[in-house]
């Protein structure tokens, strides 16, 4: 190197970096440059998405029952307590109870949600009539509401010799739900309109109008009224409270079957209860039951019926032909060596080399056997199969199934497993 080349050297090389620096480099292939995310500002509170979203869980009644309460609760009065703890003397009876008339509860539920009537309403035939269908004499209340007959005028309820729409459920919850509500516009509170139910409305207002107004407190309402009405009140508010916290008083509600769920189908032509009673697969008892209105079996349906889903279903399919050539379970567990107990009778049940037990009067005998028992049920007058799945708590389809059946008509003497066969 000369020395010109010396000299200039130093000055070459700061020259060359401030060019290297300043020109645009080449991209590199994807595999050769190292990839910078551009910043991203956090997000705050974000809850990570399951992988898998799973159904919602089945919608409780009671549930939503206690959430549509607007009443005070359990520790309004100690009378409340009193006969809350009366009704669950026996918490076995007091289930069985309430799973008899579930498919009322829901249905005045379902009416009262309709007219934005507190829930407790639902359970107000609970305090008037056990939810049972009280014929009205001359002059007196009938219906599971208990409803006066000169209230049914005033509701637009017909009231004849042979039919009277106190009864009819459809009609009357109605009718009932509608007044709550406008009692309670112009009373403005709950308490009072089960008050005005019991003591008449007019009669309240005036009590009203010179003792004044309730108390904003949770108590029962500070207004003078007589003793039936206040004890009416403890108890409707006493029910609500076993609902409330059922196992504050050792009881367990019973669940909803989708399938009891009353549905009001509609009539196309006039027909018969039995025709009804027939196309449904109802008893002409159950038929009855659900359309109390009708004060004798040979009345006509010309509008309405009101029917549990499985007979709903069933009735809108039309007319059925009557039970033919049904199987025998016990003579097929015969054949089968299978050990068969009766659920009614009192009687062995003999079944090939095996002997099972009976169940006299609803209630099992266990005896020892080898095999596994097929419990079973002989068909009474008077009973349809939606009955009898009520009474064994098992569902129409379950009984359906396990007896081969097309359809939900029986027939007396007719003989059904109430249980699966193993």
């Amino acid at each position: 190197m000369n020395i010109l080349s010396r000299r200039l050297l130093p000055t070459l090389i700061p020259l060359l970096l401030t060019a290297c620096a300043g020109s645009i480099p080449r991209p590199l292939p994807q595999s050769q440059s190292a990839v910078t995310a551009a910043p991203v500002a956090p997000v705050e509170d974000v809850t990570p998405a399951p992988r898998m979203l799973r159904p919602a869980p089945a919608a409780d009644f009671w549930s939503d029952m206690r959430d549509s309460f607007a009443m005070p609760g359990c520790e309004a009065d100690p009378q409340v307590m009193a006969w809350a703890r009366t009704y669950t003397k026996q918490p076995n009876r007091f289930e069985q109870q309430v799973n008899e008339v579930l498919p009322l509860i829901v249905y005045a539920h379902k009416s009262a949600m309709k007219h934005s009537v507190a829930g407790e309403f639902a359970l107000l035939p609970w305090v008037e009539s056990q939810y049972r269908h009280v014929p009205g004499q001359k002059n007196r209340p009938a219906g599971m509401w208990q409803i006066m007959p000169q209230t049914a005028r005033t509701l637009g309820l017909r009231v004849e010799k042979n039919y009277d729409e106190r009864l009819d459920i459809t009609k009357s919850t109605e009718s009932v739900m509608n007044m709550m509500r406008r009692y309670y516009d112009d009373l403005g509170d709950w308490r009072l309109v089960d008050v005005a139910y019991n003591a008449g409305e007019f009669g309240l207002k005036k009590t009203l109008d010179k003792h004044g107004g309730p108390s904003d407190d949770d108590g029962l309402p500070d207004v003078p009224m007589k003793a039936g009405t206040k004890e009416h009140l403890v108890k409707l508010m006493a029910i609500a409270c076993i609902v409330r916290d059922p196992e504050r008083f050792n009881v367990s509600l019973p669940r909803q079957d989708r399938q009891d769920a009353l549905q009001v189908v509609q009539v196309s032509s006039p027909q018969s209860l039995a025709q009804a009673a027939k196309q449904s697969g109802l008893s002409m008892n159950d038929l009855r039951d659900f359309n109390p209105a009708y004060r004798t079996s040979k009345g006509t349906i010309s509008s309405s019926l009101l029917l549990p889903k499985s007979a709903a279903d069933q009735y809108k399919l039309g007319p059925v032909d009557p039970v033919a050539d049904v199987a025998d379970p016990v003579a097929d567990d015969a054949g089968a060596g299978a050990p068969v107990k009766s659920a009614k009778h009192g009687k062995t049940a003999k079944a090939g080399k095996n002997t099972g037990t009976v169940a006299k009067s609803g209630k099992s005998k266990a005896v020892k056997v080898d095999e596994p028992q097929v419990v079973i049920h002989k068909v009474n007058n008077g009973e349809s199969l939606w009955t009898i799945a009520r009474r064994h708590q098992v569902s129409v389809e379950q009984l359906m199934k396990w007896n081969d059946l097309q359809s939900q008509a029986v027939k007396p003497g007719q003989v059904l497993k109430l249980t699966a066969s193993r």
